[in-house]
């Protein structure tokens, strides 16, 4: 392995494209793979699938971190070091107020209640997106006629004692939800605080859309058919913001 490859992930710098999807399911980056052409699978080493391929002229990488905030982050930074300079989580959230099951959820900062984030920056530097990659994101999925959302999430490592109904920590869980509903965060999820932080630590854009699969209030799941469908319509929007991000040469 060349000492460039990267220390996981196990790809170097000509593997990669400049703009990167970051998803959990690591059969999104299959479904991925055969949305884009000339795609070539790079790693599946700890779960860690990754492949690069081409979408609407745009070299783009997909990356599968699993779970959680610290191994998002990880691959992130990974992806960052190999020269990815655009990154848009594709993933799935809970909802929260008003956000309703199937909607696309952009994502307009995040409450930092994971802990990873803070390794990067301190915790008063707020979780915001890159707001050219947020807009592309927000055009991409009204252009494609779905039903969007765009608001602030709650990110949070504890999914069965911060984020799931029978939550076992100091604060219960509806009342959480209670909570941030009210002060209008619209989803929950493990990861985009730290992606958020991460990439503004680390000099790269970052963006997120989420498709909201879960109902916070009752964990409720999308049936399995649609939430398929309804992923399949995530990478396409996700990727055609990607490629509209592109800054034009000379500009």
């Amino acid at each position: 392995m060349s000492s460039n490859n990267a220390w996981y992930l196990r790809c170097g710098p000509d593997d990669v494209g400049e703009s990167a999807v970051l998803v959990g399911d690591r059969g999104r980056v299959h479904l991925a793979a055969g949305l884009m052409q000339g795609a070539v699978l790079l790693n599946e080493d700890r779960g860690l699938t990754t492949a690069t391929g081409y979408y609407a002229g745009e070299r783009i990488t997909v990356s599968a971190f699993g779970m959680g905030a610290p191994i998002a982050a990880v691959v992130l930074h990974e992806l960052a070091g190999l020269g990815v300079r655009r990154f848009v989580r594709l993933g799935t959230v809970m909802t929260l107020g008003e956000t309703r099951l199937g909607e696309f959820v952009v994502a307009h900062g995040a409450i930092r209640g994971e802990a990873t984030s803070a390794t990067y920056l301190p915790i008063e530097y707020p979780a915001v997106p890159d707001f050219a990659l947020t807009r592309s994101l927000e055009e991409a999925v009204q252009q494609a006629g779905l039903a969007t959302r765009s608001g602030i999430y709650a990110s949070f490592d504890g999914f069965y004692t911060e984020m799931f109904e029978t939550g076992t920590g100091s604060e219960p869980v509806a009342e959480r939800y209670g909570r941030l509903s009210r002060a209008g965060v619209v989803a929950a999820d493990m990861e985009t605080s730290a992606v958020f932080i991460a990439a503004r630590a680390l000099g790269v854009a970052a963006a997120s859309l989420c498709l909201a699969s879960v109902a916070g209030d009752t964990t409720e799941k999308m049936p399995h058919a649609d939430r398929v469908a309804a992923e399949t319509q995530l990478l396409h929007a996700g990727f055609a913001a990607l490629a509209a991000s592109v800054p034009t040469a000379g500009v």
